[in-house]
């Protein structure tokens, strides 16, 4: 059940206590999703796990929401899990690639993200118990400088992030200068990819939706693998979000048979690569290849800086394209992990419970490749 509204207040005088200006306000878990995902699609920051209607269906009502204002203005936001541990009723409270702070027409302002980071502390350290941690958003340009403020800040980085390599695209390049900078052996295996009558597209048909969700639950049996990845939500983010953060879904059907796809969340000056599937016959086709350079070219098109592919760190061979793809005009960002705050003992004992099982759950998840990335585990 989700939690019960909480009334506009003033933070003013917390934020102030941080050493940063007054004129902030502050609503939380006051605001419907619909509204949610309108605002947020004025930021350029945003993150997918940062809407409503993705955070409310992953995280299974179990997330907070927290908007800055400044006079009257939405500046800043955050959708923030909490997991809690029985009895006690504290624990965790999770911020995922976020929060999101520069607005599209505006420049990026500094003092709006420490105001943003002053005010998730009062709330949900101070006036819940919780340790907040943050995961910063793995941006070329604001990563490295969003992690120094929160040391600055008093945050902690205590965990390395399990798969620090994101792999981003810069698709701000035209076609020609694109293909200059992919790797020798990526351009090569496009040249072949392109040879094999492949027809690749974009499409909202919900037949096509409901093929690629299928062909990804059908290569996870193949694979032998194990996902949380959240595909089925590829309708559902396309037929609900504004139409600034409207996924699209590309496909790659060759004789008529769908062979690759991928659902593209675009957000802000990013896009990224959200859910990805293919069939046994993807490879020899070099599908992949042919169905990434028509995603390219497409976002190039529309205006898009960057495409976050995400990272790689137990599959060697992914990395390998994924490495290729971004090529020399592209940027590998490694993510300096997560960054912890709390005011209570109690606090950051019943989150470091909750990471210890994660911690678990993941070492019996990916078994012998746990903790390594794609060069150590050669």
């Amino acid at each position: 059940m989700r939690q019960q509204p909480t009334a506009v207040f003033d933070t003013s005088s917390a934020i102030s206590g941080a050493g940063i200006g007054s004129g902030f306000t502050v609503e939380v878990d006051n605001i419907s999703d619909s509204d949610w995902d309108g605002i947020a699609s004025g930021f350029a920051d945003i993150h997918p796990e940062q809407t409503a209607c993705f955070a409310g269906h992953h995280w299974k009502g179990r997330d907070s929401h927290l908007l800055l204002h400044r006079n009257g203005e939405p500046v800043a936001g955050a959708r923030v899990a909490l997991v809690k541990l029985p009895l006690i009723g504290r624990g965790l409270a999770f911020l995922r690639f976020g929060p999101f702070w520069r607005r599209r027409d505006a420049a990026a302002d500094p003092e709006i993200y420490r105001a943003m980071i002053a005010a998730l502390v009062e709330e949900y350290c101070v006036a819940r118990g919780h340790c907040l941690t943050v995961l910063p958003r793995p941006h070329p340009r604001y990563h490295a400088e969003e992690c120094g403020w929160l040391r600055d800040m008093g945050f902690a980085q205590r965990r390395q992030y399990e798969d620090p390599e994101r792999y981003v695209v810069n698709t701000a390049l035209n076609e020609g200068a694109q293909l200059k900078s992919l790797a020798q052996k990526w351009r090569y295996n496009l040249r072949q990819a392109l040879a094999n009558s492949l027809d690749v597209r974009m499409t909202e048909a919900p037949e096509d939706i409901d093929a690629f969700q299928k062909l990804y639950v059908s290569m996870m049996e193949r694979k032998d693998f194990s996902s949380t990845t959240p595909v089925h939500l590829t309708g559902q983010l396309i037929a609900n979000l504004p139409d600034k953060l409207k996924p699209k879904l590309f496909v790659a059907y060759h004789e008529k048979k769908l062979v690759a796809g991928a659902t593209v969340g675009l957000f802000g000056d990013t896009a990224y690569y959200m859910f990805g599937a293919s069939s046994a016959d993807a490879l020899p086709l070099k599908a992949g290849y042919a169905l990434h350079w028509v995603i390219v070219q497409w976002l190039n098109q529309n205006g898009f800086q960057w495409y976050d592919l995400g990272g790689a760190s137990h599959e060697p061979g992914l990395r390998q394209f994924k490495k290729g793809f971004v090529g020399k005009a592209g940027q590998i960002v490694t993510m300096e992990g997560e960054f912890d705050r709390w005011t209570t003992p109690v606090g950051r004992l019943a989150s470091d419970a909750i990471f210890g099982a994660r911690n678990l759950r993941r070492r019996l998840r990916h078994g012998a490749k746990f903790g390594k990335t794609a060069d150590s585990s050669k």
